[in-house]
């Protein structure tokens, strides 16, 4: 038997097993851990994934951030202005954040000053909401979650919503206008899709 690295044992097999894509299940023949049951995903075995997963109109998880009321007010605020409910405008800032704003070079600065200043702003007690996404956006998320050393991906989700509020109501000029041109356009294109 080969060594599991997720439990430390020798307990990897080959056989039948199942592979949790958010409320979903992946079944294949793969090498997986008998006692934690983690598999080692390959290539070659994440392009079957993405197949399966990709063929799903339907959404495959629900996240659920939270969100103070400032901020919630803030998110029902610009869902109106673009004709967009809450959840799709959410779906919309965290595609915009993972695709656009992490390529930035000074991004980790900018993820930090924005953070702490947000949380200046839009404190108090928080609520969830319930936002269902599509495998795409979950796999963004997930890579994002893992990268970032986050608990949740609800908190992939919260962060890119404020970093987003945070472009669109910037006073500060923290960040440039062009930034807040480019999310607005990226949000009307796709709200203009949908």
């Amino acid at each position: 038997m080969k060594y599991c690295m997720s439990c430390q044992s020798k307990s990897v097999v080959f056989g039948k097993t199942k592979i949790k894509v958010g409320r979903e299940f992946f079944e294949t023949n793969a090498e997986h851990c008998s006692i934690c049951n983690k598999v080692a995903i390959s290539p070659k075995l994440q392009k079957q994934i993405d197949e399966w997963a990709l063929q799903f109109t339907k959404s495959i998880i629900e996240i659920q951030p939270f969100f103070s009321k400032k901020m919630s007010s803030r998110i029902e605020f610009y869902a109106r202005s673009f004709n967009l409910n809450k959840s799709e405008f959410m779906k919309l800032c965290t595609a915009f954040y993972l695709l656009e704003m992490t390529r930035l070079k000074n991004f980790k600065t900018l993820r930090e000053n924005i953070f702490i200043e947000s949380q200046k702003i839009f404190n108090g007690e928080k609520s969830k909401i319930c936002v269902s996404i599509k495998y795409q956006l979950f796999k963004k998320i997930t890579l994002y979650a893992e990268m970032w050393n986050l608990e949740y991906e609800s908190n992939v989700m919260e962060e890119a919503v404020q970093f987003c509020i945070f472009i669109l109501d910037n006073q500060s000029g923290m960040i440039e206008e062009s930034k807040k041109i480019k999310l607005v356009n990226f949000v009307e294109y796709h709200a203009m899709a949908s």
